[in-house]
């Protein structure tokens, strides 16, 4: 079968590179149109990343009649395209590349995309703010805008400035860095002051077990590795057979199934042992099969969607109203919230968790018996001396 010549489109019309093979074992070649007239030529190597740079480069300085990319010419456009085609971008999970790409360039869409750089304040920061809270600002490809939280508007912002410290990060082929300097460093972004995270009690929990078979024979058994577990949902929907140790009471989280990347082998409870033991036999699946297999094509696992579209029906068939933000999370902050007597380090190892500081901040929660115990009952009584 016969090999398909890589390409690549850089610019938009009117100011547009093309990067190609013309033919699999030749180097690749470079196509431009000046004053209406093809110019093609051979950049003498096959290095893919090095002919993405090297026609940024050039279309860049088409655009500012300079030979070569600087500081002064880098308009958040540019910003926008490099910093999704360089390998930190890429080396990312499909799912986070889709999300950042989405969010800068939407941000980059409400500044301009001939904006140079530099010229970013803090003023254009709160002018974003403003007008996301009021709706004014529509996702690339939709119609209108709607209003939005501010833990929403500090994700945008945030991925705009991920980007401008990649830039100051970067050199160009001259040894000189792609941005001296970030021009919104020091600023403040908008921050959800009562941010929305919401824990399932356990008495929910128990409600929806109740239910789950009549959803779907494996909402059952998704819930108790939730709960027992209190990993991500992209976590253990995606665990297979054969990262459950039975005999030595053990389950292997993937590092390609995890958010951060981190791989760890971590005890389980009785209770998800019981259930994976009985789901196993059930299933009469051993292997490189998965745990929990998609309705349609039990060779892979079940779909984020479909997960939430069962536990949404199970919250309706036990007549309790879902959280508002963060369904299958709402089961990962009970999990944290209630180990909150262990050393944090320890309950961020079991958990999955590569830093406290996201533990404590953003799942541990206060709860009303724990502050009990803490008001009536003290730890031991300080005696002077």
């Amino acid at each position: 079968m016969t090999r398909k010549c890589w390409t690549k489109s850089l610019g938009e019309r009117g100011h547009r590179i093309r990067l190609y093979e013309k033919h699999p074992a030749g180097p690749i070649m470079r196509s431009i149109y000046i004053e209406g007239k093809e110019v093609r030529k051979s950049l003498g190597h096959r290095d893919k990343e090095k002919a993405t740079r090297q026609g940024y480069e050039l279309l860049n300085a088409l655009l500012t009649n300079e030979n070569a990319l600087d500081e002064q010419s880098l308009t958040l456009g540019l910003l926008s395209d490099l910093y999704l085609e360089s390998p930190v971008h890429l080396s990312k999970k499909a799912r986070t590349q889709r999300d950042e790409g989405r969010m800068l360039r939407q941000v980059v869409e409400f500044f301009g995309n001939a904006r140079r750089v530099e010229t970013l304040s803090e003023s254009d920061v709160k002018r974003y703010t403003m007008a996301r809270r009021q709706g004014d600002v529509a996702a690339p490809g939709a119609a209108r805008g709607r209003p939005v939280r501010d833990r929403t508007i500090e994700a945008e912002l945030e991925m705009l400035l991920r980007a401008l410290r990649w830039a100051v990060r970067e050199r160009k082929t001259t040894g000189e860095r792609l941005l001296k300097e970030n021009p919104l460093v020091g600023v403040r972004l908008p921050s959800e002051k009562n941010p929305n995270r919401p824990v399932m009690a356990h008495d929910v929990y128990c409600r929806l077990l109740e239910v789950a078979e009549r959803v779907h024979p494996l909402l059952k058994l998704a819930l108790i590795v939730a709960e027992g577990t209190g990993r991500r949902l992209s976590a253990w929907r995606s665990l297979f057979w054969d990262d459950v140790d039975f005999e030595a009471g053990m389950i292997r989280w993937r590092a390609v199934n995890d958010k951060k990347g981190y791989e760890q082998v971590v005890p389980m409870s009785d209770a998800v042992k019981q259930a994976l033991s009985a789901a196993r036999r059930a299933q009469k699946a051993i292997g490189n099969t998965p745990v929990f297999p998609a309705p349609k094509n039990p060779a892979t696992a079940c779909s984020r969607e479909m997960m939430d579209k069962w536990l949404r029906r199970a919250f309706q068939l036990a007549e309790l109203a879902p959280p508002l933000h963060g369904l299958w999370h709402s089961i990962r902050r009970k999990w944290a919230t209630e180990r909150k007597g262990y050393p944090v380090k320890d309950v961020a190892a079991a958990g999955g968790w590569r830093d406290t500081q996201t533990l404590l901040t953003s799942y541990q929660q206060v709860d009303a018996e724990t502050v009990r115990q803490v008001v009536l009952h003290p730890t031991q009584r300080v005696v002077s001396r």
